[in-house]
């Protein structure tokens, strides 16, 4: 029987922040000049085993690769494997069936090479050879802030080959994992297992929620000789992201939400004025929509509904029939993710935005704002309720992870409203075209809003687009510690009637002013009176952000009691009395009686008149 020794060579391959590991295959053959598919076949496991050190993680990683010999004249004699320079690998350790292997280590600018050698491969159809490598890596599993975050590669297998990536995390630790893409196989305790993954990278993230430190720098200037009225967007509260707000200086004349959720404050700008509004505080970041704004934000979208699928600027396709194959949102997207191409160079060149049917002839020059006005003008055709997010994406690799507005390194997504499930669903074209990481199935925590363009696809304009010169007007940055929910419901400017009678319904009205630092939904509000009776006392304020101000109506009237001369009106918030104020009541029988004696003072007068006039 004639042998042929087969060379097997792994290679990896740092392409991204988390440090992607692509491995490679190559065979060569010693006396053939061609080796088939079918003459071999390779299973794989590759488990980490986390342990927190200094800061950060540390990995213990077992690879294990068993090869089994489908040809009686093949056989796995040697195994190389790379190392990038930023791979933090030491303690390499290796063994097959028969003991201890000792590698060959080369290291230079390229990276870490190590070479082994089988000490006795076994020869024959259907005989295994077992390589286990074992080493240290302290970069693979990043902390980031309040998660942690990794990216693992899967290795490309045949059909008939298994490959299973397991990951350990330590048994003290209370993270949980809260994105994988794809879904785990199985999760069991502190161990989760993926086996024969379909997609080409892992990502997940472990940690309930992100937050970050925010200071953004809004440069107003009024370029007019008479004053204006300005708005700017702040970072709105949403499904996924909750604000804490610190502080704006200075305070906005007044704020508001508009019809697609944005936050806005007004400023009046003097003629020729110029002024710097500087926001600060957190934002935290959530993989799963809140709860307590879901009954929100589905009213809101019967409100929003009626423009959600119209086109707008950037939002037109004329060229139906590229478009005519599909008709789901995962057609759309899948479509906006293979048809275009992001075009590093209009990062820091020009980039004017081309919109949804212009770049369909020039794919090749998209950036984030194409991908996401591609699908929002593809799903609403075909009549999805879609719209556009501008905000931050916090990127380490801009390569895998472009970040392509204009100013300082804002970012662009699309959502779409899922009808059955009642929610925005936020996806990334932009991102999964160039990390291959799937932005459809799950998202990650590492977009936040500043703007949610809906009615219009240019405004609001999101921070960071408030620039004078080259000045820097975003500051992010991840932290660990969770700040305090401070809700102050203040109840001013009530109006009331001094005396009421029992002859008529009064009017009242009060506004309800959130001095907190965050935004309150579902605010339960109830006015009730002593002596006094409330027609429509129990209010709900949908939401209310943060500064923001809304006013409140109520009717009341004297209450059956006929007795009293004073009452009461209390207003409560939360279950918490707010504000009373007391009110005079003229009573029926008080009313009476003051109109008897009015009409006798009335008579006596004439009657005192009329004899004064006889005597004369």
């Amino acid at each position: 029987m004639q042998r042929i020794r087969l060379f097997l060579k792994g290679f990896l391959q740092n392409v991204f922040y988390f440090f992607f590991v692509f491995v490679t295959l190559g065979f060569f053959l010693s006396i053939f000049d061609q080796v088939y598919a079918s003459d071999y076949k390779a299973d794989y496991q590759v488990e980490y085993n986390l342990s927190e050190l200094e800061g950060g993680l540390k990995s213990k990683v077992k690879f294990n690769i068993k090869i089994t010999n489908l040809a009686s004249d093949v056989y796995v004699d040697k195994y190389s494997i790379g190392f990038p320079p930023s791979f933090a690998v030491s303690d390499i350790r290796i063994q097959d069936d028969h003991g201890e292997v000792i590698p060959k280590i080369t290291e230079n600018d390229q990276g870490t090479k190590v070479e082994m050698a089988f000490s006795n491969p076994n020869i024959g159809k259907n005989s295994v050879n077992n390589l286990y490598i074992n080493f240290d890596q302290t970069n693979l599993f990043k902390v980031n802030g309040n998660i942690w975050e990794v990216a693992i590669p899967v290795i490309e297998t045949k059909q008939d080959e298994t490959y299973q990536v397991v990951v350990n995390l330590p048994t003290d630790t209370d993270k949980k994992i809260s994105i994988s893409k794809p879904k785990p196989s199985s999760i069991s305790g502190k161990e989760i297992r993926w086996l024969n993954p379909k997609a080409k990278t892992i990502y997940a993230v472990f940690g309930d929620s992100q937050i970050y430190q925010v200071e953004l720098r809004y440069n107003l200037k009024n370029s007019e000789i008479f004053p204006v009225m300005t708005e700017i967007a702040f970072p709105p509260d949403n499904l996924y992201q909750k604000i804490y707000i610190d502080s704006i200086l200075p305070r906005p004349q007044s704020v508001y939400q508009d019809i697609d959720g944005n936050y806005l404050g007004k400023y009046k700008l003097s003629p020729l004025e110029t002024k710097t509004v500087v926001y600060r505080g957190i934002i935290e970041i959530f993989p799963k929509p809140r709860e307590e704004v879901i009954p929100y934000i589905r009213k809101l979208f019967g409100l929003q509904e009626g423009y959600l699928t119209g086109q707008q600027k950037y939002w037109t396709i004329k060229s139906l029939d590229k478009i005519s194959g599909f008709k789901s949102v995962d057609g759309a997207y899948n479509f906006t993710v293979s048809s275009l191409k992001y075009d590093y160079g209009k990062i820091t060149g020009s980039n004017s935005r081309l919109g949804a049917e212009e770049v369909m002839s020039k794919p090749n020059q998209a950036v984030c704002m194409e991908f996401t006005d591609l699908f929002i003008a593809i799903s609403r055709e075909k009549g999805i309720s879609s719209r556009e997010v501008q905000g931050y994406g916090f990127s380490y690799d801009p390569q895998l992870q472009p970040l392509s507005l204009a100013a300082d390194i804002l970012h662009s997504w699309p959502e779409y409203y899922d009808r059955n499930l009642g929610i925005w669903i936020p996806v990334d074209p932009t991102w999964e075209n160039t990390s291959g990481i799937d932005y459809f199935s799950s998202f990650d925590l590492n977009h936040i809003a500043f703007a949610v363009h809906g009615k219009r696809s240019d405004y609001p304009v999101p921070a960071g687009m408030y620039k004078i010169g080259n000045s820097k007007d975003i500051s992010i940055s991840a932290v660990t510690s969770k700040p305090k929910d401070e809700s102050k419901i203040e109840i001013k400017e009530v109006e009331l009637l001094k005396k009421i009678t029992d002859s008529e319904n009064h009017q009242g009205s009060f506004k309800v002013v959130n001095n907190g630092n965050t935004y309150k939904y579902q605010l339960p509000i109830e006015i009730s009176g002593d002596g006094v009776e409330v027609l429509d006392g129990k209010k709900e304020v949908d939401s209310l952000a943060p500064f923001e101000e809304k006013e409140l109506r109520f009717e009341y009237r004297t209450s059956e009691n006929k007795n009293k001369s004073k009452g009461v009106i209390s207003i409560f918030v939360n279950d918490g009395k707010v504000l009373e104020r007391a009110v005079d009541i003229n009573s029926s029988f008080y009313s009476l009686g003051t109109k008897i004696l009015i009409g006798l003072l009335v008579l006596l007068s004439i009657t005192i008149f009329f004899f004064k006039k006889r005597d004369r």
